[in-house]
């Protein structure tokens, strides 16, 4: 009887497997209606986003990174330095001096 029932389930699943993994013959779908509008949403979202950051940020020189540097005196004297506290050597700044 237990047989019987196994043999069954596996008949139907084997009939529903091979019904649901026949491939459907290949159709030209026109997916430009939802591409476009997406598309446009999407580059909209984006100015939208940059528009916000832009209107709430503050005038200060903080946000802006620009910081004081420090005068030539309070400068390490020994050590590895980058960019900007290099001295110009024959008109051009070095990236790294020490």
């Amino acid at each position: 009887m237990m047989r019987r029932l196994v043999v069954a389930v596996a008949l139907v699943m084997a009939v529903v497997t091979a019904t649901t993994l026949i491939p459907r013959r290949a159709a030209a779908v026109d997916n430009l209606v939802y591409i476009i509008p997406a598309a446009v949403g999407g580059a909209v979202a984006v100015i939208l986003i940059i528009a916000i950051i832009m209107a709430n940020r503050s005038e200060s020189d903080e946000d802006l990174g620009l910081l004081p540097g420090k005068p030539p005196s309070e400068r390490r004297a020994a050590g590895v330095h980058f960019g900007p506290e290099c001295p110009f050597v024959d008109g051009t700044k070095p990236l790294i001096c020490w």
